[in-house]
């Protein structure tokens, strides 16, 4: 996955910077760090099973979808551009563009309905709220 959890790299990045950001992800995974369980709201996220419910329903979601919601939910509060969306839950160099990301955050929005954290934030992109 995508996400090295609370550790960012920024592009350009060295290889030591690499190296400490896995290094980091593994020994917190390793932990059985209580971040594997994230919950916004009737919204429950596992990232070990890869799993969603509602309201005690399961979701089913997209990869891109389910990584979309994690980085959401690991980062509550703060509004994301689309192009910092994009790095975080899609591949680096992947050819999607930055209207992809509304197209993916509709049908999020839609899956999860009413129970969806995700709001639009005009000019600027999205935002997830406790």
């Amino acid at each position: 996955p995508r996400d090295l959890g609370e550790h960012r790299l920024s592009r350009p990045f060295g290889p030591r910077q690499l190296v400490t950001a896995v290094a980091d992800a593994l020994r917190r995974r390793d932990a059985g760090d209580a971040t594997d369980l994230l919950r916004m709201g009737a919204v429950t996220l596992d990232r070990q099973t890869r799993s969603v419910t509602v309201a005690g329903r399961p979701a089913a979601l997209t990869a891109t979808e389910f990584d979309l919601l994690a980085f959401f939910m690991a980062n509550p509060g703060r509004v994301y551009t689309r192009e910092r969306l994009l790095d975080a839950a899609w591949a680096p160099g992947a050819s999607a563009g930055s209207r992809t990301v509304d197209v993916h955050i509709a049908q999020l929005r839609a899956k999860l309905g009413e129970a969806s954290p995700i709001r639009t934030v005009r000019g600027v992109g999205y935002a997830a709220d406790l």
